[in-house]
C-alpha cells in the first residue's frame, strides 16, 4: 500500500477575531463552559472572540454561515464531531478556516488533525498560532438527491446501528459508551446482502457492516480504517463480513480489536479504496456519519478533496 501524500498546507493566517460556535449541550452540559474558558483563553492572547449559541441545530448554522462571510478570521467550533459536522455544512465555499476546542464525546477529527484534545488553552493556542490545514471531506448522496458532508466516517450496517444506540446512551463517557452498545446490538446481529462499487471494481457479499473513512477513527477512536487519510483524495472502505458459524462470538471477539485497528488482520474483514463508493443493500441499512443518523442505503460516496480547512499543528 502506497503512503499516503504529505499533508497539504494553506498560508498562515493572522488571527485577530473569531467567532465561537458552541454546542451548549456538549460533554453533557459543559459546552457552554468550555465556550467560556476558551473565550477567556483568547483574550488572554489578545484575540477577540464573539460566541454564537443557536436555538436549535438549524439557527445555529445560520448563524455559522452568516458569521463565516463575515470579517472573522476564523469559525472555532466547541462541540463534537457533530457539531463541526454542522459548521463544515454551514460555512463550506466560504474559505473560511475552521478551529477546534474539543467537546464532544468521540473527538476524532480532532484527534486526526492532533489537536488537543484535554486541553482547552492549548486548543486555543493552536487556533492563535495561525497555521491551517487543508483537508479533504466525504460527500454522502442519497436517491432523492438529499446530500450531506462528513469528515470522519460514514457508517452502515452494524456499526451504524452501534452509533445509534450509543447516542442515545447517557452513560458511560468515551469509548466504554460504544463497547456497550456494541453488546447490546450483538444480540439482534443480523446480515445484509451488499451491492458495492469502488471506482470500476464491483463486489456482491453478506457483510455484517461497511464503513467508509475520511478519518482512521470514528467513535471516539475506534479505528474503523486504520489506514485512512484525510489529505490522500479518497476514501477507505472497511467491510466485515458475516461468519459462517458462531456469528455472534466471532464479531464479539473481533469488534474490541478495532480500537487499535487490528481488525484488518482477520480473515472476515476486508478493506478497498476509491474516491468513489456505491453502496446498495437488502434490507436496507441506516447510514451514519460523523455519529448522526442522515438516511440509509442505498447511497453514493465521493471524496471531495481539500474541501476544508483546519487550524491544525504543522
Amino acid at each position: 500500500m502506497a503512503a499516503p501524500p504529505p499533508d497539504r498546507h494553506a498560508d498562515s493566517v493572522r488571527v485577530s477575531h473569531v467567532t465561537v460556535l458552541a454546542n451548549p449541550h456538549a460533554r453533557h452540559g459543559a459546552g457552554r463552559s468550555i465556550a467560556d474558558t476558551a473565550v477567556a483563553e483568547f483574550a488572554a492572547r489578545g484575540v477577540q472572540a464573539t460566541v454564537v449559541i443557536g436555538r436549535d441545530a438549524q439557527d445555529a448554522a445560520e448563524q455559522a454561515g452568516k458569521e463565516a462571510r463575515g470579517d472573522c478570521d476564523g469559525i472555532v467550533v466547541v462541540g463534537g464531531d457533530g457539531t463541526i459536522r454542522l459548521a463544515i455544512e454551514a460555512t463550506f465555499g466560504t474559505g473560511k478556516p475552521l478551529g477546534i476546542i474539543p467537546a464532544g464525546s468521540g473527538n476524532d477529527v480532532a484527534r486526526n488533525l492532533d489537536i488537543p484534545r484535554d486541553d482547552v488553552a492549548a486548543a486555543v493556542e493552536v487556533i492563535v498560532a495561525g497555521r491551517t490545514r487543508s483537508v479533504d471531506l466525504g460527500r454522502v448522496t442519497f436517491p432523492d438527491g438529499q446530500c450531506a458532508l462528513f469528515s470522519t466516517v460514514a457508517a452502515t450496517g452494524f456499526d451504524a446501528s452501534v452509533t445509534a444506540r450509543a447516542v442515545e446512551m447517557s452513560w458511560p463517557n468515551g469509548q466504554a459508551r460504544y463497547t456497550l452498545a456494541a453488546l447490546r446490538e450483538l444480540i439482534g446481529l443480523r446480515s445484509r446482502h451488499y451491492e458495492i462499487r469502488v471506482d470500476d471494481v464491483e463486489v456482491d457479499d453478506d457483510l455484517v457492516f461497511a464503513a467508509i473513512g475520511n478519518t482512521t477513527s470514528y467513535g471516539g477512536g475506534m479505528q474503523i480504517t486504520p489506514a485512512a487519510s484525510m489529505t490522500d483524495g479518497l476514501m477507505d472502505l472497511t467491510l466485515g463480513r458475516r461468519p459462517s458459524r458462531l456469528a455472534r462470538l466471532t464479531v464479539a471477539r473481533v469488534f474490541p480489536k478495532v480500537f487499535s485497528g487490528r481488525h484488518v488482520d482477520h480473515p472476515m474483514v476486508r478493506t478497498m479504496r476509491g474516491k468513489e463508493i456505491e453502496l446498495y443493500c437488502d434490507p436496507p441499512a441506516l447510514v451514519s456519519i460523523d455519529g448522526d443518523v442522515v438516511g440509509e442505503l442505498p447511497a453514493v460516496f465521493e471524496v471531495t478533496p481539500g474541501a476544508a480547512t483546519f487550524f491544525a499543528p504543522s
